[in-house]
């Protein structure tokens, strides 16, 4: 059985029903000590990590399980580098955007301890907690899944886990493909990378509006 736990700060309110999720807070807004605790306790578990401002695809948990089922006893990244198309794929290679993964039971610890060690020498002007999370798997040689279409939309370009205001949505997202009826395995790139930002701009701007209106 899959469980579901969400990060956040306690600030911004979220709503992934049905999904039943356990939150994970940060009150202290100590991204990544927090984030350590926070794979240490996910650890017991088969478990997915989210953030907590997120738009889920159309049926997210059948379609994340159905995902999970084929590659259970791997990290699975469900979105990552906004800005670039690839096909799925098993990777060793940068771990950066970490808005949705899964984890399988035991490796948390793993990782966490790891995490702790590079901390002792890691730059604190570099300390963002998926690049530090990215490095811990360089060096363990654990590979992870860079699962696509994304399952998930980032809707926010500031994240109150954690500094910077790089921009995360991606074009690549189930529901847009799906909107388009398009197949994210045999796409033609090029000739759908405007049709898809722009139906992505409006996505966003609708969601901010909402935010907006709360």
């Amino acid at each position: 059985m899959i469980k579901y736990f969400v990060r956040t700060t306690g600030e911004r309110s979220f709503d992934y029903s049905p999904l039943n999720v356990t939150p994970l807070y940060d009150y202290n807004h100590d991204p990544i000590n927090s984030f350590i605790s926070q794979l240490e306790i996910i650890s017991e578990y088969d478990a997915v990590l989210l953030e907590d401002d997120l738009v889920l695809c159309k049926d997210f948990q059948n379609e994340i399980e159905k995902v999970i089922a084929k590659y259970s006893d791997k990290i699975i990244n469900f979105f990552s580098r906004p800005k670039y198309y690839f096909q799925t794929t098993l990777t060793l290679e940068d771990f950066t955007y970490n808005q949705c993964t899964y984890y399988p039971k035991g490796i948390g610890k793993i990782l966490a301890e790891e995490m702790k060690k590079i901390l002792k020498w890691w730059p604190s002007s570099a300390r963002l907690w998926s690049q530090v999370e990215s490095r811990a798997l360089m060096n363990l040689g654990i590979p992870h899944i860079i699962y696509r279409p994304c399952l998930v939309q980032h809707n926010d370009h500031s994240s109150i886990l954690q500094p910077g205001k790089e921009a995360r949505t991606t074009i690549w997202f189930k529901n847009y493909l799906d909107e388009l009826n398009l197949d994210y395995n045999n796409l033609d790139v090029l000739k759908y990378r405007k049709e898809l930002s722009k139906l992505r701009d409006k996505y966003f701007k609708e969601e901010v509006n909402k935010d907006v209106n709360r």
